[in-house]
């Protein structure tokens, strides 16, 4: 297991102020963020490339934070890979066995696993100035887990990759976490990798933890308006508490025309009577009617009328105005498929349904 503790860490003006998460053994965690956040500084810290200010880090037990990185049991893959240009990729992989030492039938027996997985049989002889940027990612897995490490740390992995090859590395990684059950830290500014690859995520804006916990979680349920936004949430609506229960709570919309009941863990400790909220959900949970359904607080109908359709691939984007004197937006992703059924066009009539389970509701402060 990994945790860290209020770690505190500084470079010129920039500060990693206060981070805590803790990751679970055999877990992916991801830490995802702006440019600029300070993701690639906190992933150097954990390593030992730099020294926190404050704060510990605890690898299965042990506070690493003055240990030097050779002896932490992480295994580092930067951005660029940094494989030794002149070792060949068989060489390359054993390095960090040979170093150590750790050498034995059971490290050759991982080698041979790492190698069939990795599909890079043919390389073995190579140099890393003759592979493309995907097979340098994978030689660079390789070499990383095949000293077991107590901590796979990973900085963009995917960021050298040509984007044609982005999903097929993406899902070799995922299927390799799975396998060998190493301990994962990775860093991202990218969503879909973000979320494709973590069990658990945290954002990290101005160096400091925004909101950290299991994806799902993370994905539909932000904290605060920084998180929602960066996260890509455009539909956020104003409302007001009506009513509080011990697990939910009632919110009226004069701007959209409706009520909804929503459950909301902690209710009575988040919010007050008549308190302002903003209530969101994301565009692919926004659910297109065929018939008309009469409102209620389990059916949130809304009447839109389509203004823009987008082609986005297989999914269309799609930009409705509600039928009230607001005339708010709301945007709707939904695959072409089902918009082609539906038979959804520019300037017809749309009933929306917003589902209370997918709503999430942010102080209006926050």
């Amino acid at each position: 297991m990994i945790e860290l503790r209020s770690l505190g860490a500084t470079a010129g003006r920039f500060r990693l102020d206060g981070v805590s998460f803790t990751i679970g053994a055999g877990d992916c965690h991801v830490i995802v963020g702006p440019t600029g956040a300070g993701k690639t500084f906190l992933l150097e810290t954990i390593v030992g490339l730099r020294q926190p200010d404050t704060g510990t880090i605890l690898i299965d037990g042990a506070d690493v934070a003055g240990v030097p990185p050779n002896g932490r049991g992480v295994s580092y893959v930067p951005q660029d890979t940094c494989l030794f240009p002149t070792l060949t990729v068989r060489q390359n992989i054993r390095y960090g066995i040979d170093i150590r030492g750790t050498g034995g039938p059971d490290a050759e027996k991982l080698i041979g696993h790492l190698v069939e997985f990795l599909r890079i049989g043919d390389l073995l002889d190579r140099y890393p100035r003759h592979l493309s940027g995907g097979e340098r990612q994978r030689v660079a897995l390789a070499r990383a887990l095949a000293p077991r490490p107590a901590l796979l740390a990973l900085d963009e992995p995917f960021s050298a990759i040509d984007h044609s090859l982005r999903e097929e590395i993406r899902r070799m990684i995922k299927s390799l976490l799975e396998e060998f059950r190493t301990t994962t830290l990775i860093v991202t500014h990218d969503l879909d990798e973000a979320f494709f690859l973590g069990s658990t995520v945290s954002l990290l804006m101005d160096g400091r933890i925004i909101q950290s916990g299991p994806r799902e979680e993370m994905y539909y349920h932000p904290k605060t308006l920084p998180a929602a936004t960066f996260l890509g949430i455009k539909n956020l609506f104003p409302g007001r508490v009506e009513a509080l229960g011990q697990e939910e709570i009632t919110v009226t919309s004069a701007e959209l025309g409706l009520t909804i009941t929503v459950p909301c863990r902690c209710a009575r400790k988040r919010f007050a009577p008549q308190q302002p909220v903003r209530f969101g959900i994301r565009s692919e949970a926004v659910y297109v009617l065929r018939h008309h359904v009469n409102p209620d607080e389990k059916h949130c109908v809304i009447q839109t009328v389509v203004r823009k359709m987008y082609l986005r691939g297989r999914f269309h984007t799609i930009l409705v105005e509600t039928d009230t004197p607001t005339r708010l937006e709301v945007e709707i992703d939904i695959h072409d498929t089902a918009a082609r059924k539906i038979g959804i066009t520019e300037g017809a009539r749309l009933p929306i349904n917003l589902n209370p389970k997918h709503i999430f509701l942010l102080a209006e402060a926050s």
